[in-house]
C-alpha cells in the first residue's frame, strides 16, 4: 500500500490564512492524527484476510502454503515542513544610486543690456530768504515792528540777528499814564565741528513800564515820576557733543551771565554753569549733572550775594513698555544774607508703562528742588514790582505726582496729571501800602510756607496742516501757613488755541484765555476814623478772546489783522492795574531779499 502525499503551492500558501505559527502547528497535529487512523485501517483489513483464508482452507482441500516471512507493513514518513513560509515582499530595497548633472553651455543670441541704478532723489529743500520784517499798527497808539536776518543753509557755520519793538501810548481811564515799551535783540551764531557743536548768543532786552496804578482824582504824577524800565544784557556760550560711540562720555557745557538793572540804581549780576555728561553702562545710561549759581545784589543801601550748588547723578533705564530714571539731587544753599550754609538732598523718581500701543500710559513720579527768587524772575511774573525788595529762595521739599498720558489717535493726544507738593518760601505779591503812603501803587514780595494740590489736563488734535487746536488747564489749591489766603494766585486757568490753514493762502487763529478768582490784600478804611486795615479783596476772574487773521498774497508778501480782547472787559490780572480793553493791531509781513 502507497500513500501519496501531495503538497503543491496553493496548499503552502493556503497556511498565511492562519495569520501565525500557532495555528499551523494545530493543522499539522490534525494531519498526524488522520495518517495513524488509515494505518489502523489497513492492519484489521489485512487481519480480516488472514482469517477468512483460514477458515476457507480448513473447510475445503488440503493445500499447503509455505511462507518464507512475516509480513511487515511499513508506512513512509510524512514529508514535513519545518520552515515558516516566506512572504515576499513586492516593494525592492533601492541602492544608493548617485547621480550628477552634465551642464551644457547655452550660447544665447541675445545681448543683455545693463540697466542703471536706480537713484533716489531727496525732496527739494524748501528756499531760504536772508530776511523778514513784520510791520504793524495797533490803536492805543501801538506800533509794531520786528526783524530777522541770518545766514543761509551752510554745512559747518549758521549765524543772524533779531530785533523786535512793541509799545503803547494808552492812557486809561482813571488811572496813571499806563504806556509801555519792549524791545528785544538777539545775535547768534553756530559753529558745527566733526563731533561736536559751539554755539554763542547775545540777548539784549530793555523793558519800559510805567506804575499806573493809583487814583488819578487824587493824586496827579508826571510820567517820568512813575516810570521803571528794566534792562538785561546776557552773552552765553554752549559747547555739546555729538558721540556716536557709547563708549565716550558725552557732554553739554554751557556758561552765561547777565546784568540786570532798573531805572532806580538796583542792579543784579548772575554767573551760571551747567554741565551734564552722559555715558552708558552695560544697557542703563548714566547722567550726571552739576549747576554752579552765583548771584550778586545792589541794592540802593545794601549788597549780598547768594550762591547755589547742585550735584545731579541719575541713571535713565527702559524696556520694551517701560522707561524710568531714578537718581537725587544734592544742593547746597550759600545764601550770604541769611549765615551758614545749607545741604538739601532731593529725590528723583520718574516712571511710565505703556499699557497698550502708546494709548493708555500711566505714569508717576516724585522729585523736588531749590529756586532762587531773583530780580530777573520775579520782575517778569509781576513788573509793578518795587526795587527795594527780599530776596529768599524757594525749597520745595516735594512734588508728588501720577498721571495718564497717551495717543487716542494719530492725530490726537491727551495728558492728565496729579500733583501735591510742599514748599518753604513760596513767594506772593501784595501792594507796598508800608512804603508808599499816598500812591500804593507798588507792589512788595512776602514768603510763606505752602502747599499745594494741582490737577491739569491737555488735549492736542492735529488734521494734517489745515487745524491743530490745544486745550489745557488747571485747577490750584493752595494751603498757607501764616498768611490769611495765596495773593494773586488764581484758583484755576484754562486756555483754548486753534488754528486753521485753508491751503496755505488763509490763516485764522483763535485764542481763549481764562483765569479764575484770585485774592488781593487790600487797604480798607475805617468807617470809625481810626487807622485803616489790611483785609483779603477777592478779585473777579479775567476772561480774554482773540482773534487773528493772515491772508498770504504771495510767498514774499502777506497781510494780518488781530483782534484783542474782543469782549471789551476791563479786567484786573494785578489789583490797581486794569488792563486795556478791546485793541485792533493790523499789518504785513514782507521778505526784502
Amino acid at each position: 500500500m502507497k500513500e501519496v502525499k501531495n503538497y503543491n503551492s496553493d496548499t503552502i500558501l493556503s497556511s498565511s490564512k492562519y495569520g501565525n505559527s500557532f495555528m499551523y502547528e494545530q493543522d499539522q497535529l490534525q494531519q498526524k492524527r488522520r495518517l495513524k487512523k488509515l494505518q489502523w485501517f489497513f492492519v484489521l483489513v489485512l487481519m480480516l484476510g488472514y482469517v477468512v483464508a483460514a477458515l476457507a482452507q480448513s473447510s475445503g482441500t488440503n493445500q499447503t502454503f509455505t511462507t518464507t516471512s512475516i509480513f511487515e507493513p511499513t508506512i513512509k514518513d510524512a514529508v514535513k515542513l519545518g520552515d515558516l513560509p516566506e512572504i515576499k515582499d513586492t516593494v525592492k530595497k533601492i541602492t544608493n544610486i548617485n547621480y550628477g548633472i552634465q551642464s551644457t553651455p547655452l550660447v544665447s543670441k541675445y545681448e543683455v543690456v545693463p540697466i542703471d541704478a536706480a537713484k533716489m532723489q531727496n525732496e527739494p529743500l524748501a528756499k531760504l530768504y536772508r530776511s523778514l520784517l513784520k510791520l504793524g499798527m495797533g490803536t492805543y497808539t501801538t506800533p509794531y515792528g520786528e526783524i530777522w536776518l541770518n545766514s543761509l543753509r551752510t554745512r559747518d557755520i549758521a549765524y543772524g540777528v533779531h530785533y523786535r519793538h512793541l509799545s503803547s501810548s494808552s492812557q486809561l481811564s482813571g488811572v496813571g499814564y499806563s504806556g509801555f515799551s519792549d524791545d528785544e535783540a538777539e545775535l547768534f551764531g553756530k559753529k558745527f565741528y566733526k563731533k561736536h557743536t559751539l554755539t554763542g548768543e547775545f540777548n539784549y532786552k530793555r523793558n519800559v513800564i510805567h506804575y499806573y496804578g493809583y487814583d488819578t482824582t487824587e493824586n496827579h504824577l508826571t510820567n517820568d515820576y512813575t516810570k521803571q524800565h528794566y534792562q538785561l544784557f546776557e552773552p552765553i556760550v554752549t559747547l555739546q557733543s555729538h558721540y556716536t560711540d557709547s563708549s565716550k562720555i558725552n557732554h553739554r557745557i554751557k556758561l552765561g551771565y547777565y546784568n540786570l538793572s532798573d531805572n532806580f540804581y538796583t542792579a543784579e549780576n548772575n554767573v551760571k554753569l551747567n554741565t551734564l555728561l552722559n555715558t552708558y553702562i552695560n544697557k542703563e545710561r548714566l547722567f550726571v549733572g552739576f549747576d554752579a549759581d552765583y548771584y550778586n545784589h545792589k541794592l540802593q543801601k545794601d549788597t549780598f550775594n547768594n550762591t547755589i550748588l547742585k550735584l545731579n547723578p541719575y541713571f535713565d533705564a527702559h524696556g520694551k513698555k517701560w522707561k524710568a530714571d531714578i537718581g537725587l539731587a544734592v544742593t547746597m544753599d550759600l545764601f550770604s544774607s541769611q549765615g551758614d550754609a545749607k545741604f538739601y538732598i532731593y529725590p528723583q523718581l520718574n516712571a511710565q508703562y505703556d499699557i497698550y500701543e502708546n494709548i493708555i500710559i500711566p505714569y508717576a513720579g516724585i522729585n523736588g528742588g531749590l529756586q532762587k527768587n531773583s530780580l530777573r524772575s520775579l520782575s517778569t511774573e509781576n513788573p509793578f514790582i518795587s526795587s527795594n525788595i527780599d530776596y529768599k529762595n524757594t525749597n520745595t521739599k516735594f512734588n508728588l505726582y501720577g498721571g495718564l498720558k497717551g495717543n487716542l489717535s494719530s492725530n490726537t493726544s491727551y495728558d492728565a496729571k496729579v500733583s501735591y507738593s510742599s514748599a518753604d518760601n513760596m513767594a506772593f505779591f501784595v501792594v507796598d501800602y508800608e512804603k508808599n503812603l499816598t500812591v500804593n501803587n507798588k507792589y512788595k514780595v512776602i514768603y510763606d510756607n505752602a502747599t499745594l494740590f494741582n490737577v491739569s489736563g491737555q488735549l492736542k488734535y492735529q488734521y494734517k496742516e489745515k487745524l491743530n487746536f490745544i486745550v489745557k488747564g488747571n485747577y490750584y489749591n493752595y494751603q498757607t501757613k501764616t498768611i490769611d489766603k495765596a495773593y494773586h494766585k488764581p484758583n484755576y486757568d484754562l486756555t483754548f488755541s486753534t488754528i486753521y490753514n485753508l491751503k496755505s493762502k488763509i490763516i485764522i487763529k483763535a485764542d481763549i484765555f481764562v483765569l479764575g478768582n484770585q485774592f488781593a490784600l487790600t487797604q480798607v478804611k475805617s468807617t470809625t476814623g481810626g487807622n485803616p486795615t489790611l483785609q483779603p479783596k477777592v478779585l473777579d476772574g479775567v476772561g480774554d478772546f482773540n482773534l487773528g487773521f493772515e491772508y498770504r498774497y504771495t510767498k514774499m508778501l502777506s497781510f494780518f489783522a488781530k483782534f484783542n480782547n474782543i469782549a471789551n472787559m476791563r479786567y484786573y490780572r494785578y489789583e490797581r492795574y486794569p488792563s486795556q480793553r478791546f485793541n485792533l493791531m493790523i499789518g504785513l509781513t514782507f521778505v526784502p531779499f
